[in-house]
């Protein structure tokens, strides 16, 4: 068939529609749906799923999402008011890791399929927890501090496109921004500007959703909340914590306070441990410090549980690491350094989960640096110990996938003349892209589309009012102030295929310099690690 007669198939037949089923049966197929995107189910079906399709929902058993888990940890630290029950939780010391971008299966690659050589896969229940689409770092963190979805909470993706106000005659309200909030400052990653400089002038116009943590801030927070990780101080971190609407620090967000200054009757504590520098990455140097790194940070953790424990406190304290993600992200999934981190990671938990084995000993320190391998040992041949009261979960934001140079996809010319703004790239953002089309032009640009055999192989197109209506963005309605950010269409790769900027393009392809990216809806994506650690 010629391209013509492609186009014009399309138009006459809405072939768009056929996009919306191959979506059905790509979150049927891989099993990816959440038990709250189930509730689409029927909806599924309704719409002319096949009799194979309806078969494959029958049997399918959801899990649980990245929503669920922070809606159970926020349940935990008495943020949000439930129902008594009889088996109301009451542990001591609750701990939640969090490794960035890590599949469920990465361990499995990195101790070669040997389950009994990895404390984490021998511990991980594989089809518990789903991340959230799209499967990226600021959708699933700003979940993580909202216990509410992508569709909900403002943050969709990277670099997201919006405006404050409206424009009149020769009156402009403001700029149009791409809001880049996991950085130093909540800012405009186009002008380098603060958020607050363009329109946004506090945190709850960027983040539509408020931080589950700022409750504790006005209340007797059950408690004491402690927060380790590499970004503390940044806007996003205070943000996260609690933080009040002023300022520009995400970690002040989530601590509900507009200072990284903590008061002594604050239930906020933090630590911050130091992050790999860039361009030690693929070295022996870049995935010795990331360990080392995250072992100071598993020592802070150890030292101020010490603490609460003496003082009959109870806690919860959230580890972030922003690795293998960033390893994974210069070298691809599969590199021996990678494999050199998640080992490493893996080695830390288990020490980690090993020392809380013996509360007097743990009590009996205040440092946790200088912890060497033999009393590791003595805590392991203590059979009199008495555990410390814990539950530790160990999770991830997202998974990861390898793109190859080949792989990394420009849109065609004729497709860019439709746009105003294009937010793809190679690392995330082109595996979800969101085109925002120039006014009057979508038809042209979804018959232009269906002309290019390498963009309908490999990408999804749908409007972003059909990804809401099939839930991706979460089962709840859209909140009014997110939708802009999403524009008008929705790119989801099929595969490993990822749309790359004409910069990236220029940069890696032709190169043997693969890249890891996330975004999309592949198990390797969606799928994440759940351990559930608990001797009770």
């Amino acid at each position: 068939m010629s391209d013509v007669v492609r186009c014009w198939d399309w138009v006459l037949n809405g072939s768009l529609g056929w996009e919306v089923r191959d979506l059905h049966y790509l979150l049927l197929l891989r099993n990816i749906m959440s038990k709250d995107v189930e509730a689409g189910g029927e909806y599924f079906q309704d719409k002319g799923s096949s009799t194979h399709q309806r078969s494959s929902l029958d049997t399918i058993s959801p899990s649980a999402s990245f929503v669920d888990l922070s809606a159970a940890i926020a349940l935990c630290c008495g943020a949000i008011n439930v129902k008594e029950s009889n088996d109301s939780y009451n542990q001591r010391s609750e701990l939640a890791a969090a490794i960035g971008g890590c599949p469920t299966d990465s361990d499995e690659h990195a101790f070669d399929g040997n389950k009994e050589a990895s404390f984490l896969i021998e511990n991980n229940q594989r089809t518990r927890l789903r991340a959230v689409f799209p499967s990226t770092t600021p959708a699933a963190l700003t979940s993580l501090a909202t216990a509410s979805w992508p569709g909900r909470h403002g943050m969709p993706g990277w670099n997201l496109r919006d405006k404050s106000g409206c424009d009149f005659p020769s009156v402009s309200a403001g700029p149009v921004v791409q809001i880049l909030v996991l950085s130093d400052h909540i800012r405009d990653a186009k002008s380098g500007k603060l958020a607050n400089e363009v329109g946004f002038d506090n945190w709850d116009k960027v983040f539509v959703e408020k931080p589950w943590s700022r409750s504790l801030q006005q209340s007797n927070a059950p408690r004491k909340m402690i927060y380790i990780n590499a970004y503390n101080g940044d806007d996003y971190q205070n943000w996260s914590q609690g933080g009040a609407s002023e300022g520009t620090d995400f970690s002040s967000w989530q601590m509900g306070s507009n200072s990284t200054n903590i008061k002594d009757d604050s239930p906020f504590d933090t630590a911050k441990i130091e992050e790999t520098s860039f361009d030690t990455l693929g070295q022996p140097k870049g995935s010795t410090d990331a360990i080392n790194f995250f072992r100071d940070g598993i020592n802070a953790a150890l030292a101020k549980i010490s603490q609460a424990e003496r003082r009959g406190e109870t806690t919860f304290t959230y580890i972030y690491t922003a690795h293998p993600d960033k390893h994974m992200h210069s070298l691809g999934v599969e590199h021996e350094e990678v494999k050199k981190v998640i080992k490493g990671i893996d080695s830390e938990i288990k020490r980690f989960w090993k020392i809380l084995a013996d509360r007097d000993a743990l009590i009996a320190r205040d440092s946790f640096d200088e912890f060497d391998t033999k009393q590791e040992h003595d805590l392991a041949d203590h059979s009199c110990r008495i555990a410390v009261d814990a539950t530790v979960v160990v999770t991830a934001d997202h998974g990861h996938v390898t793109v190859e140079p080949e792989q990394m996809i420009c849109l065609p010319k004729n497709i860019v003349e439709c746009l105003e703004y294009a937010n793809i790239g190679v690392h995330g953002k082109g595996r979800h892209g969101y085109l925002h089309c120039r006014p009057g032009l979508h038809t042209l640009l979804l018959e232009r589309w269906q002309c290019h055999d390498q963009l309908t192989e490999h990408f999804l197109i749908l409007t972003v009012e059909e990804a809401i209506q099939n839930y991706l963005f979460g089962p709840q309605s859209m909140r009014q102030e997110v939708r802009p950010r999403l524009g008008d269409f929705v790119v989801i790769s099929r595969g490993r295929h990822t749309l790359v900027t004409p910069n990236e393009a220029e940069r890696y392809q032709g190169s043997c310099k693969c890249q890891g990216a996330h975004g999309s809806l592949l198990p390797e994506e969606m799928e994440i690690p759940f351990i559930l650690l608990s001797r009770k």
